[in-house]
Parts: structure tokens; C-alpha cells; sequence
């Protein structure tokens, strides 16, 4: 992996007009802030709409494009740092699985809570991270009324993508369900996080 992101060029795919978040893109650094809902409440929300599942999915397609034909340890991490307190299945789903299947790595940051669905999205990363004094949110996740048709969006299948991407058992996590909360230190533990940052360093 080149040492320096300026030693290969990224092309970025931006109509925001948005000198510090073309700054961004050009490092590959993505961001998931506030709560997501459905798709009309964020278009009222230029901000919400830049950091909502949909953006990030787009650019996460736009990398892969890019790197195409390169092996995954040759492409260049995507970078996504995540505080958001969660938001609709629907919605979160789709980036879950647009994580799990790019073949550019994908980092992922928790900056200061990943709570319900932002969970979910969070352990996806292929590498995660946390700076210290962040707060985990699993208690279960409440069901939208938009998800209420499809039962693969149910507390089955949650704890089955909670288990996958974690080494706890699924008493642990009954019983965390319960805590509602864990620490950084926690999460280690329990392998939802690869690393507490101790190094800025790390994740610039």
C-alpha cells in the first residue's frame, strides 16, 4: 500500500461544490453523523443527506470502480468515522452490506456513539476502531414501521449479524441486550472493535 495518498491519484465524484469535503474524498474519509430515516426527511437536510447511508454507499461503489482490477491489499482504505445514534433498518441495511462486499478495505471509526443500526454498520468494517470514551449501543433495535413487512429485519436476524462479526455468544449478548451499553473496553473484548486508538495517527 502506497505510504503516501498523494502517490496514486483518486478520482472523486462530488457535485457538493465543497472544498473541505473534497478534501475529504480525495483521502477517502467518510463520514456517518446524526440519526438516518427515511429518504425524504434527509433531503430536507442538505448536511444529514452527506452523511447519510445512500452518500456513503454511492462513494463506496465509486472506490471500488476506481480500484478495479487492483488486488484489495493494493487499494487505498476507505475511511469511515461513525457517530450517529442509528436510525432506519432500511436504510442502514443496503451500507452494511455494501461494506461487507467492497473489496476496498473499509475502516471503520467509532467518534463517539455507534448505537443500534450505526452498530451494525460499525462491526461491518473489514478493520475497526475506537477512540477512547466512546459509547456501544446494543440493546435491541426498534422497528420502523417502513420494515415492519419483511421479518429478515427482526431481532433474528440482528443478533445472527451481531454474532457473526463479534466473538461473544449469543447468552452474552442477551445479556448485554439487557446492559444496553458497553465501553471501548468492552468491545474489544467482545471483538466489535480491533483497536482502541491510543495514536491519532492511526485513523488520519
Amino acid at each position: 500500500m502506497p505510504q503516501n495518498i498523494s502517490d496514486r491519484p483518486i478520482q472523486v465524484n462530488c457535485d457538493a461544490g465543497d472544498y473541505s469535503l473534497l478534501k475529504d474524498l480525495e483521502k477517502r474519509k467518510l463520514y456517518l453523523s446524526g440519526g438516518f430515516d427515511a429518504i425524504e426527511d434527509r433531503e430536507k437536510n442538505y448536511n444529514q443527506c452527506l452523511s447519510g447511508p445512500s452518500y456513503i454507499i454511492k462513494q463506496i461503489l465509486d472506490f471500488n470502480e476506481q480500484d478495479k482490477g487492483l488486488d484489495p491489499e493494493e487499494r487505498i482504505p476507505i475511511r469511515l468515522f461513525i457517530n450517529s445514534p442509528g436510525g432506519s433498518t432500511c436504510e442502514g441495511s443496503p451500507l452494511v452490506s455494501a461494506i461487507e462486499l467492497s473489496k476496498t478495505p473499509i475502516y471503520t471509526i467509532n467518534t463517539g456513539t455507534w448505537g443500534f443500526m450505526a452498530l451494525r454498520i460499525g462491526i461491518a468494517g473489514h478493520k475497526r476502531f475506537a477512540l477512547p470514551c466512546t459509547l456501544f449501543k446494543i440493546a435491541p433495535m426498534i422497528i420502523s414501521s417502513e420494515d415492519s413487512f419483511d421479518t429478515r429485519y427482526g431481532e433474528e436476524n440482528i443478533e445472527k449479524h451481531i454474532l457473526e462479526h463479534s466473538n461473544m455468544t449469543a447468552a452474552e449478548y442477551h445479556a448485554l441486550s439487557e446492559t444496553k451499553y458497553m465501553l471501548p473496553e468492552d468491545a474489544l473484548r467482545y471483538g466489535f472493535i480491533d483497536e482502541i486508538i491510543t495514536d491519532i495517527d492511526t485513523i488520519l
